[in-house]
């Protein structure tokens, strides 16, 4: 399934929101993604510490990552 890259990270930061301590394996079965591409999408929320990872492979939503999250979905149940 091909979705846009937005619409794949807010999945991933809702998907480690609604599930604390998830892999990316485990992210990659519950919205139907590559775990390749869940992997590249998660480096790039790491950089931006939208995410953590505590112990390698787990993954964590940082407060700033809650916040941004927050504020996206908000927008887009706006337009």
């Amino acid at each position: 399934m091909v979705k846009g890259k937005e619409l794949v990270a807010i999945e991933v930061l809702t998907t480690i929101k609604n599930n604390p301590r998830i892999t990316p394996k485990e992210i990659s079965e519950k919205i139907d993604t590559s775990a390749q591409y869940v992997r590249n999408t998660l480096r790039v929320l790491t950089e931006l510490k939208l995410v953590e990872t505590p112990v390698r492979g787990v993954y964590l939503i940082t407060d700033f990552g809650e916040n941004t999250l927050s504020n996206l979905t908000e927008t887009s149940s706006k337009e």
